[in-house]
């Protein structure tokens, strides 16, 4: 295997290693794309096919890494890839690959038809079918995405689907037009118009939509972002922001900003309102103030019980209905 690193050493070198990798790359991958006939490859031939390629070379099963000062980057397989020198980038088909985030030391994978290594700017483009798998599960689709080395972050200005942990029965989805991704952290951004339907443990449902969203996938950490408007059975939120967080089997739900509850025939306002899902309590804080059948109470904090009428107040203030 022959290592690339995308520094300066690698851009002056770059069309030496590429004619390297027409020796080094195995002739009997088992990654042979099943759109060419195997059965003309002979051991020992030479890689380069002129009938599969008007490029100057062409490559079958081809495998190459990038790492930066002993840090692995990332790792790609191809079935078939060619050189196109006058362009200066490489063009792949039936791409897998692997890019290594290092602050939770996890492994976050890519599948796609196509791809195009532009050799010296530093991006991979990925097209047709893109997957973006995360550690736990999470899977992320799109018609085409960019890897920026210089960074080490994707990012898409496409409509973006989330599926996980368990992609055939997913307990979480999110949809958005536009991502980006820190892949170190493995830190997900929609761009835009986000909206998200999540199963609760208590097999219940929560639906989101929000102008931005954000998703932590190795914390399961969620956070909506801008007009998050929030519908579960028996409670409305809307709120300038909602964090979702999951975490030794407890859900936490948090809204901020101009929080408006409706919770039966009661209706809230607070700067924040808690919900820890499974339990009766919803807490609002901040100039909390609760209506309900011609009643008002304010308060520092304002706890409500969703399985009867009961209200707890903290330096109450309030008008009560004769």
């Amino acid at each position: 295997m022959l290592e690339m690193s995308w520094g300066k050493p690698f851009l002056i070198a770059a069309s030496i290693a590429w004619g390297a990798l027409i020796v080094l790359w195995p002739l009997g991958s088992n990654l042979v794309s099943s759109r060419f006939d195997a059965r003309q490859l002979i051991y020992g031939q030479s890689l380069y096919k002129s009938s599969l390629t008007s490029a100057g070379f062409g490559m079958l099963g081809a495998n190459f890494y990038e790492s930066n000062e002993g840090t692995k980057r990332w790792n790609i397989r191809s079935q078939f890839a060619e050189l196109h020198r006058k362009e200066n980038y490489a063009f792949m088909q039936e791409v897998d690959a692997e890019f290594y985030a290092n602050h939770t030391g996890n492994t976050v994978l890519t599948k796609s038809d196509y791809g195009r290594s532009y050799l010296d700017k530093n991006l991979v483009d990925l097209d047709g079918k893109v997957l973006i798998q995360s550690k736990r599960g999470y899977r992320f689709t799109m018609e085409h995405l960019t890897y920026h080395g210089d960074q080490h972050y994707f990012d898409s200005k496409d409509q973006v689907l989330m599926k996980g942990p368990v992609a055939e029965a997913p307990t979480m989805q999110l949809r958005g037009t536009g991502m980006w991704a820190d892949i170190d952290h493995e830190h997900f951004l929609m761009k835009h118009r986000v909206s998200a339907l999540r199963r609760l443990k208590t097999n219940e449902w929560l639906h989101t939509q929000s102008n931005t969203g954000e998703f932590f996938t190795d914390e399961q950490h969620a956070i909506f972002r801008g007009a998050a408007h929030t519908v579960m059975p028996d409670i409305i939120l809307d709120s300038d922001d909602l964090d979702l967080n999951i975490k030794d089997d407890t859900e936490s739900i948090l809204a901020q900003g101009h929080v408006v509850l409706h919770n039966k025939d009661r209706l809230g306002h607070a700067e924040q309102a808690a919900i820890v899902v499974g339990t009766n309590r919803i807490e609002l804080e901040g100039k909390a103030r609760v209506d309900s059948k011609g009643n008002v109470i304010t308060g520092d904090k304002i706890t409500l019980y969703t399985d009867d009428d009961r209200v707890d107040v903290e330096q109450a203030e309030g008008r009560v209905k004769p």
